[in-house]
């Protein structure tokens, strides 16, 4: 039964939901806080993080957003010293800060926000959520006046798809298209799905008679996907040249799971896989999750490369051949790692280059067990006297100038070994 609890009612129960807020907002204040004093500082080119937010993002086990999030909150609150003081008394949540620091975002109104600070502060102490992002949009269109054209080419640079993979490893799309463009991307869809439909109807009219509707493969979503699939197999066959492009999709599996699902694709009953195995994997170049079956089943009839990887997850050894990574050695190499090997950075091994780890001056062989992805800021530093090596468990370890290990974000935790 509600209110049961001796001593505990609504009224209690708001009370306590109101200091325990006051609390963490006063916390997240702090941890801007801190994050404004490294950026001044400059502590973080120590073990060469491209920035402060970078070194929070690594330490405090950040996402990507979030540490983009509290760096744009940080030089925001620079400029409204009245919401950072509100803000670190716990006067005003961290939704309200962060959505005015999302206004302050705005290049075109920037200047505004500070002289209408009074104002904001008011209606973010004064206002529930929902009418403060109402407000904070009413205020950003009165103040960003921008003619109709200058509207239509800011919706241009605007202009994105992106695909997104859930935690199932499938892939969500999100996008923002002009409204010529999406005419034509969706008229030119829908021409194609109903190819599609027409080739599956006279199908199962052939196979079935009269009762072909009850026998159609596919519904309309499917029909809608795989002639999304068709225009991009398509576009990926042609250069903008016009020009046939020779593409090959990079998809990484131990060989252990590669073989189990290999066997249960014709049949067999092969013993289940341990998921308690770290070294089982089914990934991307870049470290992205995909279904070890589909590789199996794509490997059947795409073209894929074969990569054989040890116990600590390197690639086999190459050989010393060229002073320089490139063609399969520099394919193997990029393989080892789905992002640059150095302790809190995140770009993608993709876009990282190579580099011997045990230097070619110094008898380094190009082989993968000595290169890995490393990007051009890294690479360039660890030149400067920083040394990077990997463990027989196959982690990365790295050492500065003067001997000193680099902390992962482990170091400071409680329960690091």
């Amino acid at each position: 039964m509600f209110g049961s609890e001796v001593g505990f009612d609504a009224d209690a129960a708001a009370a306590e939901i109101a200091r325990l807020e006051r609390e963490a907002r006063r916390l997240d204040a702090q941890r801007i806080a801190l994050l404004d004093r490294i950026d001044r500082s400059g502590v973080f080119l120590t073990d060469a993080h491209f920035s402060a937010r970078l070194m929070m993002r690594l330490h405090a086990q950040l996402s990507g957003p979030e540490a983009s999030q509290r760096d744009r909150v940080m030089k925001c609150l620079r400029e409204l010293p009245a919401v950072a003081e509100c803000y670190g008394e716990g006067l005003v949540g961290t939704d309200q800060v962060r959505r005015i620091a999302a206004v302050w975002a705005n290049p075109r109104v920037r200047d505004y926000v500070a002289v209408c600070e009074d104002e904001f502060l008011l209606a973010a102490r004064e206002m529930e959520f929902v009418e403060f992002d109402a407000f904070c949009v009413e205020w950003t269109n009165r103040v960003d006046q921008d003619g109709a054209e200058a509207k239509a080419n800011r919706r241009w640079q605007r202009r994105s798809i992106e695909s997104v993979q859930d935690f199932n490893g499938f892939w969500d799309l999100r996008g923002r298209m002009m409204s010529v463009d999406g005419t034509q991307f969706t008229e030119t869809l829908d021409r194609l799905v109903d190819a599609l439909r027409l080739a599956d109807i006279e199908t199962a009219h052939a196979e079935h008679g009269d009762t072909w509707r009850q026998h159609l493969p596919r519904t309309t979503p499917q029909l809608r996907y795989d002639a999304f699939m068709e225009l991009v197999r398509r576009g990926a066959a042609v250069g903008p040249d016009g020009q046939p492009l020779d593409t090959c999709t990079d998809l990484v599996i131990d060989e252990r799971t590669y073989e189990h699902h290999a066997a249960r694709l014709v049949g067999a009953e092969p013993a289940p896989i341990d998921p308690t195995d770290r070294n089982r994997f089914s990934r991307t170049i870049d470290g992205r999750y995909v279904n070890p079956a589909e590789i199996v089943a794509r490997s059947l009839v795409d073209h894929v490369r074969r990569v054989v990887v040890d116990a600590a997850g390197v690639v086999i050894d190459l050989g010393r051949r060229s002073r320089l990574f490139t063609g399969n050695a520099r394919d193997a190499a990029l393989l080892t790692e789905v992002r640059c090997y150095w302790t809190g950075c995140w770009i993608p091994a993709s876009k990282c280059q190579i580099d011997h780890l045990t230097p070619w001056r110094r008898d380094g062989r190009t082989n993968p067990g000595n290169g890995a992805p490393g990007c051009g800021k890294h690479n360039r530093t660890k030149e400067q006297g920083f040394h990077a090596w990997r463990t027989p468990s196959g982690e990365w370890r790295l050492r500065r100038p003067d001997g000193s290990p680099v902390p992962d974000h482990l170091t400071h935790w409680p329960n690091a070994a």
